[in-house]
């Protein structure tokens, strides 16, 4: 019996310092204690970054959203002044003080033909007057056969009338077409006169042995000022100039 008592006693000790460890271990690692906790060292304060939950900051619109909003707002009014200015009655065409309309009577494809001048003999002239912007042709022609490579010349003369201002655009085909939409030789001066030579044909040293007639298209495009019938522009057409 006392062996047995001696055994006893001798096991309770070790039991109850394994309770205190099993305690100690059960506080470190309950997720709800720990979750609890108030204490620097018990809320955690050694957990990596990575851990922490970082909430991020209320985010603003970017200029590009605030400069949308901001057309939008003004959408409105922006599409009423549109509508306002198309229809307020203001041709771009029209004549002031008094004057007529300043539209052109034709189109390219319906352009005046002056007739023709010859670009390398000779002194050829063609003359026109009007009082809008206009449209016109002339046929620049080779009349030199000989064996030298002899450029086609053509120099086109606009005067404007006193209180107007009109400006002078040449057209010159590379081929023996119509050509309406790229400006070859031009005059935009705010003088009274605008003068433009156009040049066009061989011009090596020895004739292409080929016809290098063209025909030339002239604009005559109203700038400002009033186009009353009674005072009148003049073109001249000068070949071989």
């Amino acid at each position: 019996m006392k062996s047995y008592v001696s055994a006893l006693l001798a096991i309770a000790p070790l039991a109850g310092i394994g309770a205190l460890v099993g305690c100690a271990e059960g506080a470190e690692v309950d997720p709800a204690e720990s979750f609890l906790a108030t204490t620097p060292i018990e809320a955690g304060t050694q957990q990596d970054d990575d851990e922490s939950v970082k909430i991020p900051a209320p985010s603003n619109p970017s200029d590009d959203e605030n400069v949308a909003d901001e057309d939008d707002a003004g959408a409105g009014g922006g599409g009423d002044g549109s509508d306002a200015g198309a229809d307020s009655g203001v041709k771009p065409d029209a004549g002031g003080g008094g004057g007529g309309s300043c539209t052109s009577p034709n189109t390219c494809s319906g352009a005046v033909d002056l007739g023709s001048v010859s670009g390398d003999t000779g002194a050829d002239v063609k003359t026109a007057q009007g009082h809008t912007s206009q449209w016109f042709t002339v046929r620049v022609t080779e009349d030199d056969n000989g064996i030298a490579g002899v450029e086609l010349w053509m120099t086109a003369t606009l005067t404007s009338p006193p209180g107007s201002n009109y400006d002078l655009y040449v057209y010159v085909p590379s081929s023996d077409t119509l050509e309406c939409s790229a400006v070859s030789y031009q005059s935009t001066s705010s003088a009274t006169t605008d003068s433009a030579t156009a040049k066009l044909g061989e011009g090596g040293l020895f004739s292409n042995g080929s016809s290098d007639d063209r025909t030339v298209t002239v604009e005559v495009r109203h700038v400002s000022g009033t186009c009353d019938p009674a005072n009148k522009w003049t073109l001249t057409l000068s070949g071989n100039n």
